[in-house]
Parts: C-alpha cells; sequence; structure tokens
C-alpha cells in the first residue's frame, strides 16, 4: 500500500490523486478519437472532460458525506472529511449530470454522446479503483483467502486481511471495457451501448456489495449502493424496451 506516491518539498502526492489524474487522461484521449472517428464534435472532449472531473468528483464526495458523515462530525473536522472519501455511484451520477448540461448547451444528442464515452468511462473506473487500493480505502470484508490484504494505514485502517474489492473492480471493470469497446462500431441504435453499460454496471456493483460493509438501506439485507444499482438495471433494461419497442414501431409504420 502507497497511499503517499511521492513528495515535492513539503507537498506530499497521494497515490489516489495520480491514478485519479490518469484515469481521465486516459478518459480524454480514448474519448477524443471516439468523437473524431464518429465525425463528432473533437472539441466536445474538453467540455466533457471538465464536466467529468466537476461532475465525478463533486458527486462522489456528496454521496460519500450523505452515506457516512454526520453533520456534527463534518463540522467539527471538514478537511479531514473533504480530503479522502468518494463514492462511485455518485460521482457516476454527478458526471451524467453535468454530460447532459452540456449536451443541453451545445444542442447535440445526450443519449449518442453516452455512446461514445461509454466504455472510456468504464475504463477510467478501473484504473481509478487502483488508486482506492493504494491508499486503502473502499475495501471488503474480512477474508482469509490467499489474496486478502490488511491496510493497517488504509482509511479507515485495519490490521484483518480483507478481501481487495478495489481490485475485484479493477478486474472486472477492465474486461467490461475490452467488451463493450470490441462491440462499440456494430451499427445498434442509439442510446443501446448506454442501456447494455448501465445494466453491467449495476449488476457488478450490486454483487460486489455483498464483499463490502457499506451504508445499509431501508431495506434489510441490502446496502444504499445495491438499491443504486438496482435503479441503474431497471432505467437500462427501459432503455432496451422503448428502443426495440420504437424500432418495432418505426418499421411497421413503414410497412403499412
Amino acid at each position: 500500500m502507497y497511499p503517499t506516491l511521492f513528495r515535492i518539498g513539503d507537498i506530499s502526492v497521494s497515490s489516489f490523486s495520480v491514478m485519479v489524474l490518469i484515469a481521465f487522461l486516459i478518459a480524454y484521449v480514448l474519448g477524443e478519437g471516439e468523437f473524431k472517428r464518429k465525425g463528432m464534435n473533437s472539441n466536445l472532449t474538453d467540455l466533457l472532460l471538465i464536466a467529468c472531473v466537476l461532475g465525478g468528483l463533486g458527486g462522489a464526495k456528496l454521496l460519500f458525506l450523505y452515506q457516512q458523515v454526520s453533520i456534527r462530525d463534518f463540522f467539527s473536522d471538514p478537511m479531514r472529511y473533504m480530503a479522502s472519501g468518494f463514492t462511485f455511484l455518485g460521482g457516476l451520477t454527478g458526471a451524467i449530470a453535468l454530460i447532459w448540461l452540456v449536451t443541453q448547451m451545445k444542442r447535440v444528442s445526450f443519449l449518442k454522446v453516452l455512446d461514445t464515452i461509454a466504455p472510456v468511462l468504464v475504463l477510467a473506473y478501473a484504473v481509478g479503483r487502483i488508486g482506492c487500493f493504494l491508499v486503502g480505502d473502499d475495501y471488503g470484508v474480512p477474508s482469509n483467502l490467499p489474496w486478502a490484504v490488511s491496510f493497517p494505514n488504509g482509511s479507515p485502517p485495519t490490521f484483518e486481511t480483507v478481501h481487495p474489492t478495489q481490485i475485484y473492480d479493477t478486474i472486472s471493470m477492465t474486461l467490461v471495457f475490452i467488451y463493450l469497446w470490441s462491440i462499440r462500431k456494430r451499427p445498434y441504435p442509439v442510446g443501446w451501448l448506454t442501456a447494455i453499460t448501465f445494466i453491467i454496471l449495476g449488476v457488478q456493483r450490486f454483487l460486489i456489495e455483498f464483499l463490502r460493509t457499506t451504508t445499509p438501506s431501508f431495506i434489510p439485507g441490502l446496502t444504499q449502493a445495491q438499491l443504486i444499482s438496482i435503479v441503474m438495471v431497471l432505467i437500462g433494461l427501459v432503455m432496451i424496451y422503448r428502443i426495440k419497442y420504437g424500432s418495432a414501431r418505426g418499421e411497421a409504420s413503414q410497412n403499412s
């Protein structure tokens, strides 16, 4: 575990910050290439990067604070909680919200943009999770498996060996990226790739939550993240239904 990657004088650079930066750079480079390939305005990439940074980090921080920190604790030591702790689903929601805002400002198809960057965002998530592992954040429940690890300097520290769920996320999301990247050129209807991404992300997060100790929901046995995951899957299924229904209705009107 390497929470501090290197120091420049009195300034320490955290491994999490470096991995997040690498994740955004990868997303920018691949996203720009995809916009050019599809004949879309590649200048959108700059605005979308800003949207993903502000919405992603802002949304991730807000959901983390909502789930993990009481108002009294936050105001007693705000810098402690602002410096660490992020929640992926909050970041995804915040990023999508600002991406929608950018598409409305530029008058481009929101779903077409999401289809273009969906595989890239998945890869960025996979890279960012490496940062979580290096700082000892978002780990799983205790485990005696051979690859279980402890995080004595983690956030929070643990001397028990636990599931390295951050690495599970990195591996699974890398595989998801490879799959999405391999099918991205197929002539799917607009919104199809986004819907598939929502479903896969929702299922993956729902399952990984069984190996983590996170904020419980009002439904016994389920966490808040699992409820959000269920909503993501439902959104994806509704999108697929509407795409198929719309296509079938269009073909019927042409044949009539």
